[in-house]
């Protein structure tokens, strides 16, 4: 795409560096031996990029990333160089974006913004009422949500449902007494909601009706969810429950804790649990602290997990992994061979199946990433941020 604004530096580099620190550890006894550090997340990425604030949101396309920020920068990469495209700054923080016939809509703060999806510019924002949460878009309608917070009770009190035409003109609009946690387009060219409490269940809009109300077999509130395969919704329960709309309904438990978040994939799910539960390829693993963010790479599971003072990341395969990072990773998402990470300090990190596979079976015994490797790295990454 020739009117992209091409990015003001090369790709990083490819570091030739190990995944694991050997250290040594020493007591009153002396030397006891060798200890096998885990490596770090970084060292598998085919590059880094930053934004600058925490981030907020972190979506692949088949050839481009984007990634949001709690302040409200809106980044596009090319997913192939790494190369910047273009950025956006509104009033944060990004929540969400959708990608319809040459256009990103995007959920940030109180509004609901439309881009050029080739240059970045904005063409029109609308004011929603609470704060903005989900959108999607399909062959020229926008559908978004936004809640409303109260603070004297801890607890959200009502959110409204929107749809828009490409224009930014107002079609309809809906409100309920729930805050919907998962916001889907369903195939009849409705939208599809999962609800927290007092009702529960789902919600099935379609324009021009009224909102539907469906049960689950469980009176669990959804806390998550996703698209599943072969057009089915998945959505995830506080009581560990996976309830699943469409084509192949009913209800799985396999793990009792809360559903922190959900991936399908093509042989069905990975669901993250509040309480480091995963359900991945027919058993459950588990990991320290909760699960913030799962994917599927290639057939493998990732997730992360933060246990209040230690980010981790784990590559859920035949030979089970596990990676170090500095900052607590929030956001996932996965396309063909490729997968990104977004975390708390800004970092959009980009891995790629085949640079992973070989960086796994690289050496184990090679010397030891050191400081000014890692410093190098960190210089590097700011001169390509000026």
């Amino acid at each position: 795409m020739n009117s992209f604004l091409r990015g003001h530096c090369a790709r990083l580099s490819v570091f030739s560096v190990p995944l694991w620190l050997i250290t040594r550890k020493f007591d009153n006894r002396g030397f006891r031996g060798r200890v096998v550090s885990k490596p770090s997340l970084e060292s598998l990425a085919s590059f880094v990029r930053d934004l600058d604030s925490k981030c907020t949101l972190a979506r692949l396309s088949e050839n481009h990333i984007f990634a949001g920020s709690h302040g409200g920068e809106l980044c596009c990469w090319s997913a192939e160089s790494g190369d910047l495209r273009w950025r956006a700054e509104v009033s944060g923080p990004i929540s969400d974006i959708a990608i319809d016939a040459g256009r990103i809509y995007a959920t940030a703060s109180a509004s609901l913004h439309a881009f050029d999806a080739e240059s970045g510019q904005l063409l029109w924002s609308r004011e929603l009422e609470g704060g903005s949460d989900f959108v999607q878009a399909w062959s020229g309608v926008v559908w978004a949500s936004s809640s409303v917070y109260e603070l004297e009770i801890d607890d959200f009190i009502e959110a409204t449902i929107w749809r828009f035409d490409d224009s930014g003109e107002q079609l309809e609009r809906w409100t309920i007494n729930e805050r919907p946690w998962h916001f889907g387009l369903h195939e009849d060219g409705g939208v599809l909601l999962g609800l927290g409490r007092p009702r529960c269940g789902f919600l099935r809009i379609q324009p021009g009706e009224k909102a539907e109300h469906f049960e689950f077999a469980t009176d669990s509130p959804v806390t998550c969810g996703a698209c599943g395969s072969a057009g089915r919704f998945l959505l995830g329960h506080s009581d560990g429950s996976i309830s699943s709309v469409g084509t192949d309904e009913g209800i799985e438990q396999y793990v009792e804790s809360l559903v922190t978040t959900i991936a399908g994939t093509d042989s069905g799910f990975i669901s993250g649990h509040e309480d480091g539960s995963i359900w991945f390829d027919g058993g459950v693993r588990n990991v320290d602290g909760t699960v913030d963010a799962i994917a599927d790479l290639s057939g493998d599971g990732w997730a992360s997990s933060w246990d209040g003072s230690e980010s981790r990341v784990s590559l859920l395969a035949a030979e089970a992994r596990e990676f170090s990072h500095d900052a607590r990773i929030r956001h996932m998402d996965s396309h063909q061979n490729r997968l990104i990470f977004g975390d708390d300090l800004g970092k959009v990190i980009l891995l790629e199946s085949a640079v992973v596979k070989r960086r796994l079976e690289e050496d184990l015994s090679s010397a030891p990433e050191n400081d000014r490797n890692q410093a190098l790295r960190e210089r590097l990454r700011m001169l390509r941020n000026r």
